[in-house]
């Protein structure tokens, strides 16, 4: 029960929940494009930015409790920060980002089927688990609560 109670206290206003469902649909979306991808390395990235923008729902349904100024520019970083239960997934996705900045620059990196598929699954459960968060916040504050000033 304690860990609802602070969770609750993290989760944003009601603009907040329809933006990080955004997000998770397009993180989804950007899975399913990586599916369909051939070429392992594409479909690594596809799905990194999937895992990206499952980040950026958990980051947009979380208050952030440091001033911008403070704050790193890593994804990674500020999910760490806003939702420790995230931390282990952070690490994950923080050690492949060398990979994927060698990527995108051009840069040859060797990225087997193998590879590509594990990244895939994982990806796909980060985002399994970013949907549970979203779920237990519009469960901790239903949106039919939000209009009339109740708070959770």
């Amino acid at each position: 029960m304690a860990g609802q109670v602070s969770r609750a206290k993290r989760i944003a206003p009601p603009v907040g929940v329809r933006a990080p469902r955004a997000l998770l649909d397009r993180a989804d979306r950007l899975l399913m494009d990586a599916v369909g991808e051939e070429d392992p390395r594409e479909r690594f990235q596809v799905a990194y930015l999937a895992a990206l923008r499952g980040a950026a729902a958990v980051l947009a349904a979380t208050v952030a409790t440091r001033p911008a100024r403070e704050r790193s520019r890593s994804a990674w970083v500020l999910l760490a920060g806003a939702a420790p239960e995230f931390v282990m997934w952070a690490d994950y996705f923080a050690d492949h980002s060398a990979t994927r900045a060698a990527l995108e620059a051009g840069l040859s990196r060797e990225i087997t089927d193998q590879q590509a598929d594990a990244f895939y699954a994982r990806v796909s459960a980060f985002l399994h688990d970013v949907e549970d968060l979203l779920g237990e916040a519009g469960r901790l504050r239903p949106e039919s609560d939000w209009g009339s000033g109740v708070s959770a």
